[in-house]
């Protein structure tokens, strides 16, 4: 499969995992970006801090617009723009393979394999969780078509 069907199937599922984004109503957790900004006030001069929030809470304005920064990314995908693609897509979903490990560890610490088996079926069957691994899976398989002939193979 060439590199520009691959980005077309991306970005199908992109859009895809946007809709149900949408439909479902997700929204990602701030708390990292609140957690970050809290920790540059706390540890910087105030001139750094008040520069460095400035990019924070643009991330985090975008991060709000959940499914709508999916559907951007996927249409990217489908122009061929990968990383700027990429970039917004895990911005808008807010979790990625290892968000969900580690979700997975913490479930199998916390309440055994009765408690993961709840969060794999969690992701399987509501429309966030579907939301989630279709857009994991559109980003591992977006690349780059090549801009030169011979780097083609």
């Amino acid at each position: 499969m060439t590199n520009s069907n691959r980005n077309r199937v991306a970005g199908g599922l992109g859009i895809a995992s946007a809709i149900l984004f949408i439909v479902s109503g997700y929204s990602v957790n701030l708390g990292i970006y609140r957690a970050v900004e809290s920790g540059i006030q706390h540890n910087a001069s105030q001139e750094v801090w008040q520069v460095a929030a400035i990019p924070i809470n643009i991330l985090a304005l975008v991060a709000q617009l959940g499914g709508f920064a999916v559907l951007a990314g996927a249409l990217l995908f489908l122009k061929n723009h990968i990383t700027g693609g990429k970039v917004l897509v895990i911005i808008g979903t807010g979790q990625g393979i290892i968000t969900i490990i580690v979700a997975l560890v913490i479930e199998m610490m916390q309440g055994g394999i009765v408690d993961a088996g709840n969060y794999v079926l969690w992701l399987a069957t509501s429309a966030t969780g579907i939301g989630i691994v279709f857009s994991i899976v559109a980003r591992s398989i977006a690349k780059p078509v090549p801009k030169d002939v011979s780097q083609r193979k």
